[in-house]
């Protein structure tokens, strides 16, 4: 920027003032935890605007789209060198007091900062559903943490941080055929889609553990119970992973214990100390490598940092952290490589495979490319998703560069460009680190709902995303035969209409099932959102539960994701005659 506006001069001097009441300890001062940064608003009238703030290397909270600012964390020289320079800027004084807000643990015996689990409770919580669950999960242990491959850290605190072994847990029915095999740390890839859940790359980012474990509860406690968890686990491989930077989340936790007692340190990356010797971290200034920057693919862009210190240094090189190279690894390894080699290269439409990196915040679904505003090859298909999953948290689906800030080597642009699936970023809820109760509250509620929708359309993600959903299924008759009715609804695909609903019992149409048309209870199919009744005769099926799975096709022939129900089949011994069901051909 070469020049102040007439409204920047004003908001600028507002912001001095402010600045002088607010910010009173000394920039030099050694800090006490977070005492010397603070949160600002800065104004902007242009997406370049935005984007001249994200290279800079200044770290970026959120993006208030509608009012035109940016959340911004800043300590003393940064605000100093962004005032220099002209920028309009008032202090936030809600998200600044919050740096220090100590949350309330009366709801839940707290284990880190009112009920967040820490590593070492993550991994044990890991285990136990391992241990309990022997035919569904396999816990993966797929590399080492930075410290620990240095045979341990010392924080320039002076504490000691021996680092960590990267788990993801895989969560399928291992009797059924297409699973993954892992033998003696090798893993070769199986034929079953994989919808792949990665949480906490940003170690400050402390709900996203808690969703992706909410989401492997959700698989495991519905196996049985939930018939859409049930078949997901048979017939899918779900890989969950609920940090990929466990020693940043240790120097985290480290700002709530002695000598610290304090709020959990707001440190983003990993531990590599190279180069930067701020201590404690501060939001906007501490050591580490930035790991959603350090990707293989477009590493070294637009969005990132060459500071050590700033909250996006990218790193020394591409791919330079362990905890990089092991992700990118594990992830070569279960989903295969469905695109070509240049940047326009097209993943195919039968793509299967889904990718989801959980971070906060801002309420958004971005999808790629996030390095540029060049549109990805397969736009239309990434909207879509991103438009329908955005349309169960009620969240923002956008490409980065037009809503947020250009960023460059991160993690779904390199499972997009790299293997060619759909790979998407949650930015959830509104805060780094919010009351605990908010996970089970309103995070989890907003979503749950589009994981699972994801995790359903992981076979043919780029084809099913245009097809209708099953939105509601339910028994609604048991005598003298079950009948069950679904809604099935293509306003949120293309709002066209319905032109048939199939069904098959027990076994689906992927693994051989015979699949039976269902009826349009009105008699015809002739809108986006139609019922449909489906009758099962236990005279044909036998008494006994059955799991009926359901899909359903627009006008565009496209066939939209399956869902199921579990029914429960009584003996009948009443004589009744049936009409033969006719088959689609």
């Amino acid at each position: 920027m070469n020049y102040l506006r007439p409204f920047q001069l004003v908001l600028t001097m507002l912001g001095l003032i402010m600045a002088v009441l607010l910010w009173v300890p000394s920039i030099s001062a050694a800090p006490e935890n977070n005492a010397d940064y603070f949160v600002v608003r800065l104004y902007y009238e242009s997406m370049a605007e935005v984007q001249q703030i994200a290279d800079g290397g200044y770290d970026i909270w959120a993006n208030e789209r509608s009012a035109r600012y940016l959340v911004v964390a800043v300590n003393g020289p940064q605000y100093q060198q962004l005032t220099a320079a002209g920028w309009p800027m008032t202090i936030d004084a809600e998200r600044t007091a919050a740096l220090e807000m100590i949350p309330d643990t009366s709801g839940r015996q707290s284990t880190f900062f009112g009920g967040y689990r820490t590593v070492d409770d993550l991994y044990s919580d890991l285990a136990t559903l391992n241990a309990a669950h022997p035919t569904l999960t396999e816990l993966v242990d797929y590399g080492d943490s930075y410290c620990k491959l240095q045979a341990g850290c010392t924080t320039l605190g002076g504490e000691q941080q021996a680092g960590y072994d990267l788990y993801a847990i895989r969560v399928t029915n291992e009797a059924i055929s297409g699973t993954s095999t892992i033998a003696d740390g090798v893993i070769t890839q199986g034929s079953k889609p994989v919808f792949f859940l990665m949480a906490n790359i940003h170690s400050r980012e402390i709900t996203t553990p808690e969703l992706a474990m909410n989401m492997l509860d959700w698989l495991l406690d519905g196996y049985g119970q939930n018939a859409d968890a049930t078949w997901l686990v048979d017939w899918h491989e779900l890989w969950i992973i609920p940090t990929a930077n466990p020693d940043g989340h240790w120097l985290v936790e480290l700002g709530t214990k002695p000598p610290y007692n304090s709020i959990p340190f707001y440190h983003r990356k990993n531990a590599n100390r190279v180069g930067c010797d701020q201590w404690p971290p501060q939001s906007s200034y501490h050591y580490g490598v930035d790991l959603n920057r350090n990707h293989s693919f477009g590493w070294g862009g637009s969005g990132t940092s060459a500071d050590p210190c700033s909250a996006i240094y990218r790193g020394a090189a591409a791919a330079s952290e362990p905890e990089v190279v092991a992700l990118q690894n594990l992830i070569t390894a279960v989903i295969p490589d469905q695109r070509g080699p240049d940047l326009s290269d097209a993943a195919p439409d039968d793509t299967s495979g889904l990718f989801i990196t959980l971070h906060s915040y801002g309420d958004l679904v971005l999808w790629p490319w996030g390095n540029t505003t060049t549109a990805a090859p397969n736009k239309a298909g990434l909207q879509a998703i991103g438009d329908h999953l955005a349309s169960f948290n009620g969240y923002t689906s956008c490409q980065p560069s037009y809503c947020l800030y250009s960023a460059s080597g991160t993690s779904d642009d390199w499972a997009y460009g790299v293997l060619g699936v759909p790979a998407f970023t949650f930015e959830v809820g509104n805060q780094f680190m919010p009351p605990f109760s908010q996970v089970a509250g309103v995070q989890w509620p907003q979503n749950g709902p589009a994981l699972q929708y994801a995790a359903r359309i992981a076979r043919a993600p780029y084809t099913e995303v245009f097809g209708p959903d099953v939105v509601s299924l339910a028994v609604t008759s048991t005598s003298p035969m079950v009948t069950v009715t679904a809604v099935v609804d293509d306003i949120q695909s293309g709002n066209l209409p319905i032109s048939a609903t199939v069904f098959a019992v027990d076994t689906p149409y992927w693994a051989g099932g015979t699949e039976m048309t269902a009826t349009a209870v009105d008699g015809v199919f002739d809108e986006p959102q139609e019922t449909v009744a489906i009758t099962l005769p236990t005279a044909v099926y036998g008494p006994g539960r059955q799991t009926v799975f359901i899909r359903a096709q627009d006008t565009t022939g496209y066939w939209g994701p399956t869902h199921a129900i579990f029914v429960d089949l009584t003996e009948d011994t009443t004589q009744h005659a049936y009409i033969p069901v006719v088959h689609n051909p």
